[in-house]
């Protein structure tokens, strides 16, 4: 018994840390939109201001301000929480 239940942990470990199911964040839920509808960083330029930000927020390195994650909610028409941590 005590080794299956060490199998059983060791899988389990294995999963852990190389599968991550369900583990998404503001930028990856909208680049997931944005592959949906076929859109290009220049689609999000007027909505989050310019394109030097629709770049640091695709690459991870902004995050989305309140007001943006409101004004990409109108726009994907979802909830504006879903752009925010």
């Amino acid at each position: 018994m005590l080794c299956w239940n060490y199998l059983v942990k060791l899988i389990e470990d294995f999963e852990d840390k190389h599968y991550q199911l369900n583990v998404s964040t503001p930028c990856s839920r909208l680049k997931h939109l944005m592959e949906a509808r076929s859109l290009e960083q220049a689609d999000l330029v007027e909505i989050l201001g310019s394109s030097e930000i629709v770049t640091k927020i695709i690459n991870g390195e902004l995050q989305i301000t309140e007001e943006q994650a409101e004004a990409l909610g109108k726009f994907f028409h979802s909830d504006a929480n879903l752009f925010i941590y």
